[in-house]
């Protein structure tokens, strides 16, 4: 057999990759100039830079399967966050296990004590529950959610808001309760880390195992897909030449599948803006994600990235980041003005960037595809109607590194039982 798939972000190259073990040909086309998708690190004077804040939940199930952790020299940010709100800080944590900070997080006033013992409460609860438990669940918001569960609006609003915010690129919380109970419950099973040589490493890793004639190929688009009679048998590249196969994954964002397909596709976006800043000296040396819980935030989370992983940046330097839900229409001057004032306010420091010089942002317009209430009862499946063509993409799953690696693996199933192409 022989499959060309289309895209090498984590759904095509995993793809790949368990094609490649059931011993199935693939040829991999990529539009852009490097491999990643929206996994990819750029480096820039020395620092590292994620296409966008990310980071590896290291409990999720396809990235254990895949990816070799100690090879990755992962790095692991503390487990809760540093709340900050009307020019006030305080730490909220996981006492089970943070023991250093659980004597700050106890007497922090950002949430109530209730809420702290609510908080553990829901962690209990959602580590015994089995991940068909949560699917089979009424679905409902995320904030109806936690309201049912007894949480007041001070801390919905001071952490959740923020925190999961920042995770679903939606501060309402309007997002579907199933993805923020499965997120909750790989928070609570594993770590949040990030490999020392930035997030672009995961994908690396997954295109260094593919043998030497299944490497990627740069640089080229595809223009359409080739039918023969009513079955995709191939390719169209934008310089016209062809490409036959036996199937053809499309393993690209939604809004492209759908136009290369023709299909309806989930392809509302959630879209986010992250910025960079150089430094010579550490803002600080805590390991936890700082949330602005003020109602005008403009930056939603920030990340001292070289707190959690030094390798980050040159030796003796640090690099800090910030996440703004949306994309404003400023200009970069503007976007980086607005940002620092949030982050002065933030961190505490009116002197903050004396020693921080401007790096790099990124606007990223389709980072997730929107998750409300009752979205993955209408998720298209791996198999389309159309004979020859397969979907790899989160938006088959839900949106997570998880989703995307798990459909690359459903899309090489179905592949290979599926067989070569009739004569």
């Amino acid at each position: 057999m022989h499959v060309i798939i289309v895209g090498a972000g984590l759904a095509g190259l995993t793809c790949a990759r368990a094609l490649q073990r059931a011993g199935i040909h693939t040829t991999i086309v990529e539009a852009s100039d490097g491999i990643g998708g929206r996994v990819r690190t750029d480096v820039v004077e020395g620092y590292s830079l994620d296409r966008g804040f990310q980071v590896l939940f290291d409990a999720y199930p396809a990235a254990q399967r895949w990816f070799d952790y100690d090879a990755l020299a992962l790095r692991a940010f503390d487990p809760g966050a540093v709340v900050a709100v009307n020019g006030k800080r305080s730490v909220l944590t996981d006492p089970l296990r943070d023991w250093r900070s659980a004597w700050a997080a106890i007497w922090a006033d950002s949430v109530s004590a209730i809420d702290k013992l609510r908080i553990l409460a829901l962690r209990l609860m959602v580590q015994r529950m089995p991940f068909a438990a949560v699917q089979a669940q009424p679905d409902r918001t995320t904030r109806e959610y936690l309201e049912a569960f007894g949480f007041s609006t001070r801390t919905i609003e001071r952490f959740f808001a923020p925190f999961y915010g920042g995770i679903f690129l939606d501060r309402s919380l309007e997002t579907s309760a199933k993805c923020f109970v499965y997120d909750f419950q790989m928070l609570a099973a594993g770590r949040t880390v990030v490999p020392s040589r930035g997030m672009g490493a995961l994908t690396q890793q997954l295109a260094d195992g593919l043998l030497p004639d299944q490497q990627v190929q740069l640089n080229r688009p595809v223009e359409t897909l080739w039918y023969a009679g009513d079955r995709v048998v191939g390719v169209v590249m934008a310089d016209g030449s062809q490409v036959h196969a036996d199937a053809v994954v499309l393993a690209v964002p939604a809004p492209i599948a759908e136009q290369l397909s023709g299909l309806t596709l989930p392809t509302v976006a959630k879209g986010t803006a992250t910025l960079y800043w150089a430094g010579t000296r550490a803002l600080t040396t805590q390991k936890k994600l700082w949330l602005n819980a003020s109602p005008d935030a403009f930056v939603n989370n920030a990340m001292q990235m070289t707190a959690v992983a030094p390798e980050y940046a040159p030796e003796g330097r640090h690099l800090l980041s910030a996440t703004v839900l949306g994309i404003p229409l400023m200009d970069d001057e503007a976007f980086f003005e607005r940002a620092e004032a949030d982050l002065r306010r933030i961190i505490g420091q009116p002197d903050a960037f004396l020693t921080y010089k401007r790096l790099r942002i990124y606007r990223i317009p389709y980072a997730q595809f929107d998750q409300p209430v009752g979205i993955h009862a209408t998720l298209p499946g791996t198999i389309t109607h159309i004979p020859g063509l397969y979907l790899a993409g989160e938006y088959t799953v839900a949106s997570s590194i998880n989703a995307a690696m798990l459909s690359g693996e459903r899309a090489a199933a179905a592949i290979k039982k599926a067989g070569p192409t009739p004569m």
